[in-house]
């Protein structure tokens, strides 16, 4: 709580890292901000926030993203493969967009995507196939 008054009191916005929250945690996060941000006497309406480091991978089997997730992800971050596949917006469209849409409803205002592989392929795939269903939600 600490730091997220120092947020409130110094910062010009709020920056949560993507593999340390859960769109609970990121929804109790962003409210203790907006209730500091009142304290300190600063508009929380014009405070943005986003969600970084938020790594993702679209891909049409399993079978890549449970290895991405094993081999990678898990190790590179100290954390267990199921807390990452919980709360990353890895695996398939409907996968990735439900996670994405879960920050969101969260109050998440922006989420920057890190791709895991082939980025341009991956960003290309994100837009046609994750976003459609982004704007259908």
């Amino acid at each position: 709580m600490a730091g997220l008054k120092r947020v409130a009191l110094l910062a010009d916005g709020w920056l949560a890292s993507g593999y340390n929250t859960t769109p609970e945690l990121f929804a109790q996060a962003w409210s203790d901000v907006r209730a500091a941000l009142a304290v300190c006497g600063r508009d929380p309406a014009g405070f943005p926030n986003a969600i970084a480091t938020m790594l993702v991978l679209r891909d049409r089997g399993p079978a890549r993203a449970d290895a991405m997730l094993a081999g990678v992800l898990a190790p590179m971050l100290n954390r267990p493969v199921e807390q990452l596949r919980a709360v990353l917006p890895i695996g398939s469209a409907e996968e990735c967009a439900e996670k994405l849409l879960a920050y969101a409803r969260a109050g998440a205002q922006r989420v920057f995507l890190w791709p895991l592989a082939d980025e341009r392929a991956q960003l290309e795939v994100f837009r046609e196939c994750v976003v459609p269903l982004l704007a259908a939600g």
